[in-house]
C-alpha cells in the first residue's frame, strides 16, 4: 500500500491557496480545497472509525493540532478551534515564493497523488535547501509564454524537449506514442518537421548542483511524445489523468480518422 500523506507534504499547498484568500483560511475551507488540488487516493480516503472524515481530513486538521505551520513560522492560528482561521506569516509568503515554479509545474501536470506528494516532500525534506530546477513542457507549447517565462527556465525544458525528440525519433521523424500521428506528414515539413508534445509521466526534477547530461538520460523514462489531441485526451478530466495504455487501447478499437474536405466557395 503506497505511504499516506503527512502534514510535510500539506506545507506548500497549503500556503498556496491562503496566499490565493487574502492570506487567511479556515481549517474546513483547507480541507475542501486542498483535496481538490492534491486529489488524495488509496488509504487517505479511508473513513475513520466512528467519524465521517477520511484519514486525508484528519492529516489537515492535524496541521493545526501539531503545530506544523508554526513549527516553521510559515502561518499561525487565530482564534478558537470552531470559529478560527490560519494565516500565512512573512516567513510564509517567503517560502512559498522560492518555490512557487516547483508547485506550479506539479499542480497542473495532473501527476498522480503518490508522484505529487512524493516530490513535494522532497522540497520540504531538502536538508542542504539546494536550489531545485524544474522542466515544464507547457512554457514550449503555450504561445507567448516565453515572454513571461524566465530564460533559464524556458532554456532548460527546451534542452529536455529537445533530448526527448532526438531520443524517440525514427529515421529522423518523430510520432505520437499513443496514436503514431506525425506532424510532418500531415502538414508538410514547412511547418510539421520535428512538432511534438512530451508528457511528462512522472515529475522531473534536477538540483542546481547536478549535472544536466545525467538528469536528461534519467529523465527519458518519465517522458512520452505525443500529439496534441492525444494530449489533451489524456489531460482532460483534471482528477483523474487518463492511462496512456488505456489511451492507446480506445485508439486501437474507435480510432478511425474519417476526413471531411469542405468545397472552397
Amino acid at each position: 500500500m503506497a505511504q499516506r500523506i503527512t502534514e510535510t507534504e500539506l506545507i506548500l499547498p497549503s500556503l498556496y491557496l491562503m496566499s490565493l484568500n487574502n492570506g487567511v483560511m479556515t481549517t474546513s475551507e483547507l480541507i475542501l480545497k486542498l483535496r481538490d488540488i492534491m486529489k488524495p487516493a488509496g488509504e487517505d480516503l479511508m473513513i475513520l472509525n466512528g467519524r465521517n472524515d477520511d484519514k486525508f481530513s484528519q492529516k489537515v486538521r492535524n496541521l493545526r493540532a501539531h503545530g506544523t505551520f508554526e513549527r516553521y513560522n510559515y502561518a499561525k492560528y487565530i482564534g478558537g478551534p470552531r470559529d478560527g482561521f490560519v494565516e500565512i506569516t512573512n516567513d510564509g509568503k517567503e517560502h512559498l515564493k522560492q518555490n512557487q515554479d516547483i508547485l506550479k509545474y506539479l499542480l497542473i501536470n495532473d501527476f498522480s497523488y503518490v508522484d505529487l506528494t512524493e516530490n513535494l516532500r522532497k522540497v520540504e525534506t531538502n536538508q542542504n535547501k539546494k536550489k531545485i530546477e524544474t522542466f515544464d513542457e507547457n512554457i514550449i507549447i503555450q504561445e507567448g509564454t516565453k515572454k513571461l517565462t524566465e530564460v533559464t527556465v524556458y532554456e532548460r525544458s527546451s534542452t529536455l524537449r529537445n533530448y526527448a525528440i532526438s531520443y524517440f525519433s525514427k529515421n529522423n521523424k518523430i510520432y505520437c506514442n499513443c496514436c503514431d500521428f506525425n506532424f510532418e506528414d500531415f502538414y508538410g515539413d514547412s511547418i510539421g518537421k520535428g512538432f511534438i508534445e512530451i508528457h511528462h509521466t512522472k515529475p522531473i526534477f534536477k538540483y542546481e548542483d547536478e549535472d544536466l547530461e545525467n538528469t536528461l538520460i534519467n529523465a527519458i523514462k518519465n517522458l512520452t511524445p505525443v500529439c496534441s489531441n492525444c494530449h489533451r485526451m489524456i489531460h482532460r478530466n483534471w482528477n483523474k489523468p487518463l492511462e496512456i495504455q488505456l489511451l492507446i487501447e480506445n485508439i486501437n478499437s474507435h480510432g478511425i480518422f474519417n476526413r471531411q474536405v469542405n468545397p472552397v466557395i
